[in-house]
């Protein structure tokens, strides 16, 4: 397979967090617009308490910079060594689809069983595709 492949999945995480950031930037707005919330407040996120739609608005931007970092780190070293094959690709389309799911869950109703859930699977996804990239590298090398 070539790097493509990878490419597609990781696009579609990057707009998603672009998309995440844009709704919270804009929410601000709306806030401070509306005056909800002082302006001062966003300098060191005190002195005031925003609704909970901007509390889940902010901690999924802040996830995007949380675990995905493996899948990004997995995405680059399989690049690297073109170590890229249906079941990594599988995996990283699985990951974005639940970060997708997880995303929509933590905005729009915030279930934490059900975004524990969407976390725990996507965990795995990432999990695998460590496991089967750093085992096939291994392998390759020997």
């Amino acid at each position: 397979m070539d790097t493509a492949a990878l490419i597609y999945p990781t696009v579609v995480l990057i707009l998603l967090t672009f998309m995440v950031s844009i709704a919270l930037v804009s929410y601000r707005f709306y806030l401070v617009r509306t005056a909800q919330v002082h302006p001062g407040y966003f300098k060191l996120n005190r002195g005031g308490k925003p609704p909970k739609r901007h509390d889940a608005l902010h901690d999924n931007y802040n996830n995007l910079f949380q675990v995905p970092i493996l899948y990004y780190t997995a995405v680059a070293l399989a690049i690297a060594t073109q170590h890229i094959n249906e079941t990594l690709v599988i995996a990283a389309w699985a990951f974005v689809c639940l970060r997708i799911i997880h995303t929509l869950v933590h905005v729009m109703y915030n279930n934490v069983l059900h975004r524990l859930a969407v976390f725990f699977l996507a965990y795995v996804a990432v999990g695998v595709m460590w496991i089967h990239l750093v085992s096939g590298i291994i392998s390759a090398a020997t």
